[in-house]
């Protein structure tokens, strides 16, 4: 009970605070659809699409390889901090010597050949991101969760300060000054990225170049590519939809109807920051509990939990989706009907996650690599048949599907490695319901009471599955047996 206590604690300041920031962050949102047209929105989300494919490659799995080994009882962990760390940084300066007599040819292959410093900007803020990722790695397995919360919210403010400065003060002091760009956004961000990495002056100080282990390096490098692996086609999953509405869809509106795309999509935002949030109190909590051998019943219950409060998120967002399109610029309410299909492969993704902790317990992290290739295969095979056809809506469906496939592929390869007690019966009951009330709340746009309606009748059927489950734990007589 004590370790679950620790995990809620921490889930709770994780998910509080990351809710916070990504509020915070999310507030740009009406700014930048606002401020820029579609088209540079489009490459606004095009370009931070590859910095998300970027930080996987750069990383490596030396995130996750951080954990399992210095939670290892035999461990050096400041050998293994000092190993990854390094490791990280010498393959990030490789990049950056690579980015910088490459990068014009690179902005002609990416249709930015007009403007190559946006792909220049683009590296660097993979570069400072990913060397930050094992200092932040560390702050999470020494439960610094407050230090950790602290940092990442100040990077938010900083680059909201910065983006209300390049958007709108600057601006109205300067009229000549071009501000429907997209390269202030990266500006912003870069400079955000600068004090994130001044705050995170203690990490640094904790290197020691004498403690670099080439006999861990190898074995971090064993456990993490395979992530490396996975990842790849992982976050090409999320990437694919864009390049492929970009790439299949005529050339003089397709950045218009990636932005399109990417702003419907930025409603789902409140699933990814609660699924992101646990994740960062789950991985250092089940990690620890896997070394104790009780974390299959410990998954399994989480695991129940996390689907019906993850199912209340998606259908609260379609109840109050009458507020909360106004998040986005009114010219792209024509294509909100893409939201429940978004929110419902957003789903099924953080179930994926949940369940893949089950197989990288058992360190099967090769697994990871036939969940997202399943993935990755869907995502090509479906965007190129329906894109051509339906367009964004295409992509949008596509996107369930592979998830979806995605989940199931993980559940049964995670059971035959790491067998965990789910309760597929209930878990599913969510799903359905989720689905079938959020789209009913949907429907029911412009109508609050059938809106609460809709989200209490998904609250009333996760109350009956749970509360009989209370009721026998509550009614088993509490006597002693006799002798």
């Amino acid at each position: 009970m004590a370790t679950v206590k620790k995990l809620v604690g921490d889930a709770a300041l994780y998910g509080v605070s990351s809710i916070v920031a990504r509020l915070l962050n999310f507030l740009l949102t009406p700014l930048h659809t606002a401020v820029l047209s579609k088209s540079e929105y489009g490459a606004y989300s095009d370009l931070y699409v590859f910095i998300a494919f970027l930080m996987v490659v750069l990383t490596y799995g030396m995130e996750t390889a951080y954990f399992r080994f210095s939670q290892r009882s035999d461990a050096n962990s400041e050998s293994v901090y000092s190993t990854s760390l390094l490791s990280i940084l010498g393959t990030t300066v490789f990049f950056l010597l690579v980015l910088s007599l490459f990068y014009k040819p690179l902005a002609e292959v990416l249709r930015y050949g007009s403007r190559p410093e946006l792909v220049l900007g683009m590296g660097l803020i993979v570069a400072f991101e990913a060397v930050a990722a094992v200092p932040f790695a560390r702050l999470r397995a020494q439960g610094k969760a407050a230090r950790f919360v602290a940092i990442k919210t100040g990077l938010i403010l900083v680059n909201i300060v910065l983006n209300l400065f390049f958007y709108q003060w600057y601006p109205a002091q300067n009229p000549a000054f071009d501000a429907h760009t997209v390269q202030w956004v990266l500006v912003a961000n870069l400079g955000a990225s600068l004090f994130m990495l001044l705050c995170l002056w203690p990490e640094w100080r904790a290197i020691r170049f004498p403690n670099f282990d080439w006999a861990v390096w190898r074995r971090m490098l064993a456990f993490g590519l395979p992530l490396l692996l996975a990842g790849l086609p992982g976050v090409a999953n999320e990437m694919a939809d864009r390049f492929f509405i970009k790439y299949l869809l005529p050339a003089d509106t397709s950045l218009a109807d990636v932005g399109t795309y990417s702003a419907i999509y930025k409603l789902s935002i409140f699933l990814v920051m609660f699924n992101q949030a646990f994740r960062y109190a789950a991985e250092p909590f089940f990690f620890k509990a896997g070394g104790q051998g009780n974390a299959a019943p410990l998954l399994a219950r989480t695991t129940r939990a996390f689907v019906a409060v993850v199912g209340l998120g998606m259908v609260s967002v379609l109840a109050g989706l009458d507020l909360l399109k106004h998040f986005i610029a009114a010219k792209y309410w024509d294509h909100l009907h893409l939201l429940p299909i978004l929110l419902l492969a957003n789903l099924f993704l953080a179930l994926n996650t949940q369940l893949s902790l089950g197989y990288k317990l058992n360190d099967k992290t090769s697994l990871a690599l036939r969940v997202t290739l399943v993935g990755f295969a869907l995502t090509v095979v479906l965007n190129w048949a329906w894109i051509p056809l339906w367009g964004i809506e295409g992509a949008a469906w596509a996107t369930l599907v592979s998830y979806a496939g995605m989940t199931l592929v993980s559940y049964g390869l995670g059971t035959k490695h790491f067998p965990v007690p789910y309760e597929v019966g209930k878990i599913s009951l969510y799903l359905v319901a989720a689905a079938a009330c959020g789209y009913g709340a949907f429907l029911a746009s412009g109508m609050p009471l059938l809106q609460i309606l809709a989200a209490g009748v998904y609250a009333a059927v996760v109350f009956a599955v749970e509360r009989p489950d209370r009721w026998r734990r509550t009614s088993v007589p509490n006597h002693t047996p006799a002798p």
